[in-house]
């Protein structure tokens, strides 16, 4: 075998260990992402109990006739491109552990933070669901007058600025049941 054959031979293998490499590590961190994005593993912690609670009873939570229902990734992680979403969902696995070991749940302002769901709520991830919103809307003139200023770039609210309960049917309810009452400043359930 020639000195060109050879070589030819070792860069052919090294190229296709990498990309089964590359392709393995894909489908590892694939299945570890989505793994770790339902609620079923979200809620897990003791601080999101009551988070579970109101998830189940809502539409997004399953509780429709046909039992579908969003992953948490589905509306916590941006879905305008991947780079995107592996870097919230890391930001996430790293901050969301470390303030449950370090904090007492009660101390935790979860009122203030859906006063702030904007930051918490993707409308990537809705659209991602609700593609064929707009189209829709468009036949039903009450709702596309809902909807107008948003399709057409002239507001900067958010889906969850107008649809503020979505996800968590009762969310109030369910915290202060558990414990984490309103806070002074009057936030409301």
């Amino acid at each position: 075998m020639s000195f060109f054959n050879h070589r030819l031979l070792k860069v052919t293998a090294a190229l296709a260990a990498l990309g089964i490499g590359a392709i393995a590590s894909w489908a590892a961190l694939d299945t570890a992402f989505h793994a770790t994005g339902d609620y079923e593993f979200c809620t897990s912690c003791h601080a999101y109990e009551p988070i579970a609670r109101a998830y189940r009873e809502d539409i997004h939570g399953g509780n429709n006739r046909a039992g579908v229902r969003a992953a948490c990734n589905d509306c916590h992680l941006p879905h305008d491109n991947s780079l995107h979403y592996f870097w919230v969902k890391a930001r996430h696995g790293v901050v969301d552990p470390a303030v449950e070991l370090i904090k007492d749940p009660q101390d935790i302002d979860w009122h203030g933070i859906r006063e702030r769901r904007e930051e918490f709520v993707y409308d990537s991830g809705c659209l991602n669901c609700h593609k064929y919103l707009q189209q829709a809307t468009e036949a039903n003139r009450m709702a596309f007058r809902a909807h107008r200023r948003y399709f057409s770039g002239q507001t900067d609210r958010k889906c969850v600025s107008c649809h503020e309960h979505v996800g968590h049917n009762r969310l109030g309810y369910h915290l202060e049941n558990a414990g984490w009452k309103k806070t002074p400043e009057g936030d409301a359930p």
